[in-house]
Order: C-alpha cells, then structure tokens, then sequence
C-alpha cells in the first residue's frame, strides 16, 4: 500500500474517533485548575518540579491566552494537530523500516493504524489541556531514535556528523524536558531491529543507541538537578528514585507489561477479559520463540525473551526509576507501541501457512478501529460533556449575587459506572472530572468569574468541596449554594 495512502487513512481515523473535541465543553480535573490560575506562575511551577520545563512554558503560555472553559477545546485542538503530525512522521519512519527489514506491508499498515487508535492518543487529546506536550515529546524522541539507527545500523565504519550527534541530543532533551515516558520512542527502531534478527550477533546499533539513550538520561538528570537549584525549589515528589528493584520487577509485570499485551483494550485488572488475554498474549510470545526458531540452543532462546524485556523495561525507564507505581495510558505510549510490535510480529508467525494470513491483519484493525472509537468517545468524552452541561446548567439556574458560600459535594469514582456503565481506568477513562479534591475550588470560581466577569469576587467566594459521605453534614442558609453533582446528574 503507497505511503499517501496510509497517511490518508490515519488522519482520516484521527478525525473520525477525536471529532468531538472540536466542539465538547468541559474542564477536565486538572485543566479546571490551569485554567483558573492562567495569571500566575503556577503553571510553569507545576510541571517544571516534576522536570518538564520546557512543557512548562508551553502551559504558562497557552493558559494565558484563554480565559473559559469553553476555550480549552482550542488547547485541545492544538493537541490533536500534534498528533496528526505525529502520525504522519510515525508512518514516514516506519515506510523507513519496513525496506530495511523487509516487513510485511500488511502488519506495517496494522502498525500505521495502531497510533491514530491507541488509549494513550486518545487521552493526550482529550485531556489535551493538560497534555498538550505528549505529541511533541513523542515525534522528538520517534525522529533522534531513527536518526541515530539509519546513521549506525549495517554500517561497517561507524562515522556520525558531529551535527547529527548534536541534533539527536537536542532532540532527546527536548522529548525529556516535555514529557520523560514519550522519550522511550527513541528505542522503537532498536527494539524492532531486536525483533527480526534476534539470534544473530548484536550490530554495533544496539550498543550505540542504548548507550546514547543512557547518556543523555543521565545529563538530562543532571540538568534537571542544576535547573531546580538554580530556581531555589524542591522536585516534585514523583521524581523521587526507588530503590526497590524487586518492588519494581513486580509492578512491571503486573501492569505496564499487562496493558503493553493488551493493544489498545483497556485493562481492567479486576475484569476476566483482562485478566486472560495478558497471559495468554504472553504465553503465545514465549512459544513462538521456541516454536518458531527450533534450530535454535535453549540458552539463546531464552536470551532472547530476557533482552526483549530489558528492551521494554528501558523505553518505560523514566516511569520504572521514580518511586511512584503507577501506569497510567498518559505514560504508556511507546510500550504499548512495542508490546504491538512484538505481538504483530507473533501473530504473523502464527498465521504464515494459513489461506487467512493477508486477511488478519485487516480483521485486526478493524477491532482496533472499533475499540479506539468506544474508548474516546463512550468511556471518555461523553460521560464529561454530560456531566459538564448538567453542572453548568445548575449553577447557571441557581446562582446569583447573593449567594456567599457554595458547598460542593463530590461524586463517588464510580458515578459514570452507575449511571452509563462505564468501567473506571485509571485516573483517565470515566472518571468524573469532579472526583479530585483539588478541582471543585477552581471550578466554581471559574464558572463564577466567567458569570459575573468579576475575577476579584470570584477569588472572595469560599468553595468548601466534601465527598459524597459527608453529605447530610451540610448545614446551609439562603445565602449558601449546595452542587451536589450526584443527584444534580440523577434528578
């Protein structure tokens, strides 16, 4: 298939899950703080203790230009143009690696498909206030990892331009200083290159593109330190190391790897379908390597399966080394994006001899379309659009100038579950937006400048925000306003 097509259907696709951005209304966790603190430094502060400067002065810059919250589906706009361009340079350098390795056009195209439709793309737009950078970071990362292998890999002399080693370093900390987990992209042609020729000696591209890899992490640490001192703060506690190895192999397996094995399903970890197709996905990797290679000792097989995973825990390093466990699909992109390789590559195998092997991949995307398409918009915007317009339509009705003290009950977690039937991921899909403890004060106040058009009042009017258990401790007056979310979205 001719590259001009593939790059057509992808944004095609991209236009077809993502429409709604254009036009949904809400402020999603997060964004409602941005937003209300878009003329003040906190922003940059905010993202820059966790060593994301430069992603900082994109916030602090594209929050002062807007001042509603019907103006952040503009940010979000911004989001979704970068990931067309991501897209795009996406299908570009795989078209690069399908000649060197000869791939099957149809598993390339399978491939093209998954970006456009991945869960991480999917909350990098619709959370695209906040996450504005991923696709930035990402292309990056994609562009320094590919100009590093096309410059390394088969090439007897290696003799790099020192403008080249200068570009790729550039490249890298820039995807590090926007978003750290994005700059695992950097290892994807290293990884693929594992992939198809995996029992043979390594090229002299592996060890230069890991080693590369680790030496900018390493100075991009340091800079990190030096910025902080030089600003006089503290990091971000999410930046603290673990020093908990075994601890870390655990929450590896556990999770990032389950969700890598997963293509873009969602990954319940209490739901059957979930809980199955991890190992099963596993369990097909590891017997084709024995299966398909019998040639091969049983040392070197299982070589091979340990530095594949070594692979993968190095392009979700930045998420691996901090003490925090969490794998959120914001962060997930790169592996997801391996773990499609790998999978790919098994599927293939598995297929080779069958009258179907051309028709599977096509079957594939199709599933993969179809399940993009519910995650963004069933599990994802419809819910906050719903729950937006129906807090808006509440305060629009009941408050006025009167009113001196507003209570906010916060929903349960589990409200989309109860009410649409939508399963709750992480902190990303169906959550209500009003969850957080932190979103409710800049929220309202938001809401009551954007009524009034009075930010001095707004900043005047205490917003006391409680879950939903503590409910009956209200006590109001007639100069009090009570949002309560749940029954406002049940009523």
């Amino acid at each position: 298939m001719k590259l001009y097509i593939i790059q057509t259907i992808c944004v095609i696709l991209l236009f077809f899950i993502f429409w709604p951005v254009f036009f949904a209304d809400y402020a999603y966790t997060d964004e409602a703080h941005q937003l209300w603190h878009n003329d003040d430094n906190s922003n940059f502060i905010m993202v820059f203790v966790q060593g994301r400067g430069l992603t900082g002065l994109i916030m602090k810059k594209l929050f002062a230009t807007f001042s509603t919250i019907s103006e952040l589906k503009w940010i979000r706009v911004i989001s979704f143009t970068g990931w067309v361009m991501a897209v795009l340079i996406w299908n570009f350098v795989l078209n690069s690696w399908k000649k060197i390795f000869n791939l099957n056009e149809h598993w390339v195209f399978f491939l093209s498909i998954c970006l456009p439709c991945s869960a991480s793309v999917a909350i990098s737009v619709g959370w695209g206030a906040s996450l504005v950078e991923l696709s930035l970071a990402f292309i990056a990362a994609l562009l320094s990892g590919h100009l590093l292998f096309i410059n390394t890999y088969g090439k007897n002399g290696i003799r790099i331009p020192p403008v080249k080693i200068f570009l790729v370093i550039v490249l890298v900390l820039s995807s590090l200083f926007l978003y750290q987990p994005m700059t695992g992209a950097f290892l994807l042609p290293f990884f693929l290159c594992h992939l198809y020729v995996p029992f043979k000696k390594i090229d002299r591209a592996m060890y230069i593109g890991v080693g590369f890899y680790l030496a900018i992490s390493l100075l991009y640490f340091i800079l990190f330190k030096y910025s902080l001192a030089a600003y006089g703060i503290g990091a971000n506690d999410r930046t603290e190391l673990s020093v908990n190895p075994l601890g870390k192999l655990s929450f590896f397996f556990s999770q990032p790897l389950a969700q890598a094995f997963s293509f873009n399903f969602l990954y319940n970890m209490h739901g059957i379908f979930s809980q199955a197709f991890y190992p099963v996905m596993f369990a097909a990797w590891i017997f084709s390597v024995f299966a398909f290679n019998r040639y091969e000792k049983p040392a070197f097989k299982f070589a091979c399966i340990i530095s594949m995973l070594l692979l993968m825990m190095l392009i979700y390093i930045s998420v691996m080394l901090p003490r925090e466990n969490f794998a959120s699909y914001r962060t997930m992109l790169c592996l997801n994006l391996a773990g499609t390789m790998l999978l790919a590559d098994v599927i293939l195998r598995l297929t080779a001899k069958s009258r179907i092997k051309n028709i599977v991949p096509y079957v594939a995307c199709g599933i993969v379309v179809v399940v993009a398409w519910c995650n963004f918009n069933l599990n994802y915007i419809t819910p906050l659009k719903k729950e937006y317009q129906a807090l808006h339509t509440y305060f629009q009705q009941n408050y006025d100038s009167s009113k001196t003290k507003i209570y906010f009950i916060r929903p349960q977690d589990n409200l989309f579950k109860r009410l649409y039937n939508q399963n709750l991921y992480k902190d990303e899909f169906g959550l209500p937006s009003t969850y957080k403890d932190w979103t409710p004060e800049p929220l309202i106040k938001q809401m009551i400048f954007e009524s009034t058009g009075n930010r001095e009042k707004a900043k005047q009017i205490p917003v006391i925000n409680l879950p939903v258990e503590e409910r009956d401790s209200v006590k109001t007056d007639k100069a009090s306003l009570i949002i309560d979310v749940e029954k406002i979205l049940t009523d």
